[in-house]
């Protein structure tokens, strides 16, 4: 168990972990520059730690692109939000979008965190907003195994009694998302033969797609799934989201936003949803995360016409 809090944390090498999910080999060098911060928006449960770690996977290569050249490696930048009390809480992996970074979403990630849980929000090697060139969705079958490298550590760090990040993550309560891109990897991640990981409990797409990454998709396995799309999104149509909640299996949710939109309810940029998707978001990761009952009626009334957005479920 761990209390971390609102206080300086000095920069420090976290130790090399290995792990064997699915056979990869995940030994990887870890440093960390954490800065902390107290983020005050959105429902307030608790003060939240906000550290930076720089994660390297030696495992797997990055081709080059992006004005990047090959590498044998891949370089996470992770944002990670961790409730300043008592842990371990529920975790979440947060996938960007293209053109996206973690830094867009401090104020959503940072609400979960406030509501209990431990976020962690990579910035991809070739997807994200601060390469030298055109970032490319070409690294897209890459990934989720991000992702799963990603769970990998953040569970080894949680595990090791001279981190500040001991005690924080339950590797039994871990929950997938994504945005745009990040929402393909997060299908990806969460339901396709090419990259599954079945540590993930419950998984949510905001204004995704189900993209190629390499395999089949399986939307029959009954992992508990949260769909929210605009429905007149600029960027990726609706129809596929509408048409992933009629092949999902139950428990699921499709929350219809009405609004010509595609980033701004889930980004920091102001937006008439802003509310509704962080009342309705932790009511998911409340009912899934932490098998909350009540959090299911939370989640209707979340989800209203005056509220830009409507909603399909089956949570049975």
């Amino acid at each position: 168990m761990v209390r971390i809090g609102v206080i300086a944390i000095a920069p420090l090498v976290l130790a090399a972990a290995c792990g064997d999910h699915d056979g990869v080999d995940t030994v990887a060098s870890a440093t960390t520059a954490p800065t902390v911060s107290t983020v005050t928006t959105g429902p307030t449960h608790m003060e939240v730690a906000h550290l930076t770690l720089d994660l390297v996977d030696t495992s797997r290569p990055t081709p080059a692109g992006a004005g990047l050249p090959h590498a044998d490696e891949r370089r996470l930048v992770t944002e990670v939000y961790v409730p300043a009390g008592t842990g371990p809480f529920p975790f979440i992996a947060f996938s960007h979008g293209l053109n996206g970074h973690p830094r867009k979403f401090t104020r959503l990630l940072g609400a979960w965190a406030e509501a209990g849980y431990a976020v962690a929000a990579p910035a991809f090697p070739l997807s994200n907003d601060e390469v030298p060139g055109e970032a490319t969705f070409a690294d897209l079958a890459a990934q989720p195994g991000d992702i799963s490298f990603l769970i990998d550590r953040l569970l080894a760090l949680s595990a090791d009694e001279d981190d500040p990040l001991y005690g924080t993550v339950d590797p039994e309560h871990i929950g997938v998302a994504g945005l745009s891109l990040g929402g393909a990897t997060t299908y990806g991640v969460a339901f396709n033969d090419c990259c599954l990981d079945e540590r993930p409990i419950a998984a949510m797409v905001l204004d995704g797609a189900r993209l190629a990454v390499g395999g089949e998709f399986h939307m029959g396995s009954g992992l508990p799934l949260l769909i929210m799309h605009a429905d007149e999104d600029f960027t990726l149509p609706y129809a596929d989201a509408a048409d992933t909640y009629v092949d999902a299996a139950p428990p699921k949710y499709l929350v219809t936003i009405h609004e010509a939109a595609h980033a701004s309810p889930y980004e920091n940029d102001p937006d008439p949803a802003d509310e509704m998707v962080t009342a309705t978001t932790i009511a998911f990761w409340d009912r899934y995360l932490r098998d909350d009952q009540t959090a299911e009626q939370r989640l209707i009334d979340a989800v209203t016409p005056a509220r830009l957005a409507t909603l399909e479920s089956e949570p049975s």
